[in-house]
């Protein structure tokens, strides 16, 4: 048998198959779309916006004179605050970067004092809108200075003071909140629309089993694999590459279970909507790729577009990130993660109820 029109007949059947599935090819086709107008907000037009807290040490019409300076940069913003509320604003990822200026900056600029610097704080982990904070600073300060006032400079960008975070322990909250997200999602999408397809889930209801424990296995039976993958990536990430924890490692352990409930959740909602597993893991696709851009696991939240980063609160990756950032990174205690715990809470307690109500067995 001549294998070329076998193939052309196959590949055909498989596009026709997909095209027959209309979830799939909504959710497939709404993917890409959705992909352009994140990277358009992201990178297209004025670039990623920028923003600093300032404390002004220095008080002088020169100090006030340079913060102006830094504001008329198209895409910059600039808030003067006091030492204590700049550095809050930065661990809780509020702003790019914590600018501090210190108290001879303006007799510096008359001539009349000894050089000075501009120190320029970030969280830690560095990103393409630290770099661009940086690079701001490094040319408004050099503009600035150049009118015959060369003894004002920027320092070489800081770790914030409160714990010296390496890079690598900036992105292993990220990566737990990655895990949490994509295996909380789709281990139970995928995996429970499979079971459906092949009939697994009429079989098990067939047994004496109630409905609701056989379902109930299967939700906590997804999550308790993403704690697995959690255990072995932490371990990895201490052991291996020498990650630190500045907080409590039984302080962890809410965030890590809400969040991974309220993915868990949202896995099971996807299954409630998704009648065969090509549109499951389609809409799965939609909603964890988006979210990984939209919750300030590769960059801040505050470098995205005010209205964005609007949207990005609201979702369940962005309190995820936020409690796993502050505990490991800034060594925060439960108060100032509970409001975090509390919307990674209601997320769940929602998403299951809803996908428990919809629920379709075949």
């Amino acid at each position: 048998m001549n294998s070329l029109p076998a193939f052309r007949a196959l590949t055909l059947n498989r596009v026709r198959a997909s095209v027959r599935d209309r979830t799939a090819l909504i959710f497939t086709l709404g993917l890409a779309v959705l992909f352009m107008i994140i990277f358009g907000l992201l990178f297209g037009g004025n670039g990623l916006s920028v923003s600093f807290d300032a404390v002004n040490n220095d008080s002088t019409a020169a100090s006030t004179g340079y913060l102006k300076a830094l504001r008329s940069v198209s895409g910059v913003s600039v808030d003067v605050k006091s030492h204590a509320a700049a550095f809050a604003d930065l661990k809780n990822d509020s702003v790019t970067a914590v600018l501090v200026i210190p108290s001879g900056f303006g007799a510096a600029y008359a001539g009349q004092g000894p050089p000075q610097q501009v120190a320029i704080y970030q969280a830690g982990g560095g990103s393409s809108s630290t770099a661009i904070a940086d690079a701001v600073v490094s040319n408004v300060t050099a503009g600035f200075a150049g009118r015959g006032h060369p003894s004002l400079t920027v320092s070489a960008p800081k770790v914030a003071e409160v714990n010296q975070v390496t890079e690598m322990d900036y992105m292993l909250p990220s990566m737990i909140a990655y895990i949490i997200l994509f295996s909380g999602v789709n281990y139970v999408a995928i995996g429970l629309v499979e079971m459906r397809v092949k009939q697994v889930l009429r079989r098990f209801r067939a047994t004496p089993v109630r409905s609701g424990t056989i379902l109930a296995a299967q939700v906590v039976g997804g999550g308790l694999t993403v704690l697995l993958q959690i255990v072995v990536l932490v371990a990895l990430g201490i052991w291996v590459f020498g990650a630190k924890n500045y907080g409590s490692w039984l302080l962890l352990i809410p965030p890590v279970v809400l969040g991974t409930a309220s993915f868990v959740g949202i896995g099971f909602l996807i299954t409630s909507v998704s009648r065969t597993s090509e549109a499951a893991r389609a809409l799965a696709a939609m909603i964890t790729f988006p979210l990984m851009f939209l919750s300030g696991l590769f960059f801040p939240i505050s470098s995205l577009p005010t209205v964005v980063q609007d949207i990005a609160r609201i979702l369940p990756l962005a309190w995820a990130s936020d409690a796993l950032h502050q505990v490991m990174n800034d060594g925060a205690g439960f108060s100032a993660i509970g409001t975090d715990c509390l919307v990674m809470a209601a997320w769940a307690v929602v998403t299951i109820s809803v996908a428990a109500w919809r629920f379709r067995w075949d």
